[in-house]
């Protein structure tokens, strides 16, 4: 029977094969805690970077978008400037040309009026008048005497 061990001695050895085990497990659970914390502070650095990553870009668009509308308010500014310009121009320009046309019938008129002036006193006779202040009764005309001041 010696291949028969006292059953205290199985019940021991078991015993220690449980208590390594169990030894084990706890190491092994001690190990993956500390893998858990380490993935969950890997996790929350991640995000924390991601989350920066993000605030980074946001505001680079937002610089980016602010500088394209400086630039097209730039745009718009020298448009409408230009078109002020030539609309100025053109209006100067129109200006200018009523003057003429206003200043050329002027003198078309000017010089109608002096050859109809000049129609007038050649037709018209020549009289030298004197007008004289009478008042009361126009058949006895007294001749005038003008005063001397």
């Amino acid at each position: 029977m010696a291949f028969f061990k006292p059953r205290k001695l199985v019940v021991e050895e078991e015993l220690k094969d449980l208590q390594s085990q169990v030894e084990r497990l706890v190491k092994d659970k001690r190990e993956l805690k500390e893998e858990l914390e380490d993935l969950k502070l890997k996790k929350k650095l991640e995000q924390e970077e991601i989350a920066h990553l993000q605030r980074i870009n946001e505001e680079r668009l937002k610089h980016e978008l602010e500088g394209e509308k400086l630039k097209l308010e730039r745009e718009h500014q020298a448009k409408i400037t230009m078109l002020e310009e030539k609309t100025m121009k053109e209006i100067n320009k129109s200006l200018v040309g009523f003057h003429e046309k206003m200043e050329a019938k002027f003198n078309d008129e000017l010089a109608n009026m002096k050859d109809l002036m000049n129609t007038l006193v050649k037709v018209l006779p020549n009289v030298n008048m004197e007008i004289t202040k009478h008042i009361g009764d126009p058949t006895q005309v007294i001749e005038h005497k003008p005063r001397r001041r």
